[in-house]
């Protein structure tokens, strides 16, 4: 069978799929965590690898793939790919996770609509479609995601001492409290960005999920955001590979 290994190498975690080479539906997928070549990878035509993880995690994937003894391509971010024009600034230092997200959910989409992955950090990236039809990323933010926020509060405030908490509307203890906080951040500027993206549109976009926080944002989101159509994708980023290796094919 035509397959693909798609691969996505994150600060946290490195989570990989194999997809049906022609369809794209995910035939096996799972969390590489630790030093045995899963099962499902050994038939597989080819790999497709997003790395932002840095040099030691593209040393040992190399080394995993390479008693594959099939093509392996370490995508980047690029001009324009499966018809989304990359507008950064410098387009190649778009982190290729972003990148292959929104190429994701462009394709999901067809339409102006915002990418959110939440993970380590959290990004929220705007795609416009054009009214020549043509789908352009226009601009994200990045910024810490849930366990930054908490982290980052904990070493820096004395008496606040790490723990878990849970959402609460009217938190009464300090967990909760910076739980509750962070949370209401991420959201604020999910929200902020889907208004500002809305505005320069002129009507209400879609919002794209993903990552390990997307679950715990999602609930907030519909609970006092009206009018907004957002969809959970876990798999974004190994998604997007697939559309990405389509433009080899």
């Amino acid at each position: 069978m035509n397959s693909l290994l798609a691969i996505d190498a994150g600060n946290t975690r490195t989570k990989w799929a194999v997809l049906h080479g022609e369809t794209g539906a995910v035939l096996a997928h799972g969390v590489l965590s630790d030093d045995t070549i899963p099962t499902a990878w050994q038939h597989c035509d080819r790999v497709a690898v997003a790395n932002v993880a840095g040099k030691a995690q593209h040393v040992f994937l190399e080394h995993q793939l390479r008693t594959l003894g099939v093509l392996v391509r370490w995508h980047t971010s690029t001009v324009q790919a499966a018809g989304l024009v990359n507008g950064y600034t410098q387009p190649e230092q778009l982190g290729v996770d972003r990148w292959a997200s929104m190429v994701a959910a462009w394709q999901y989409y067809q339409r102006s609509c915002l990418v959110v992955n939440a993970g380590t950090a959290l990004t929220v990236d705007m795609i416009e479609q054009t009214a020549a039809g043509q789908a352009r990323f226009i601009g994200g933010i990045i910024m810490p995601g849930m366990r930054l926020m908490q982290t980052s509060i904990g070493n820096a405030a004395a008496g606040i001492v790490q723990g878990s908490g849970v959402f609460q509307d009217f938190p009464l203890n300090t967990q909760d409290a910076v739980y509750s906080g962070s949370l209401y951040a991420l959201s604020g500027a999910v929200d902020n960005l889907l208004q500002v993206l809305g505005e320069h549109c002129g009507q209400i976009v879609p919002c794209m999920l993903s990552g390990g926080d997307a679950t715990a944002l999602l609930p907030l989101l519909h609970k006092h955001v009206l009018a907004r159509e957002y969809h959970l994708e876990q798999n974004l980023v190994l998604q997007g590979l697939w559309y990405l290796e389509r433009e080899y094919s």
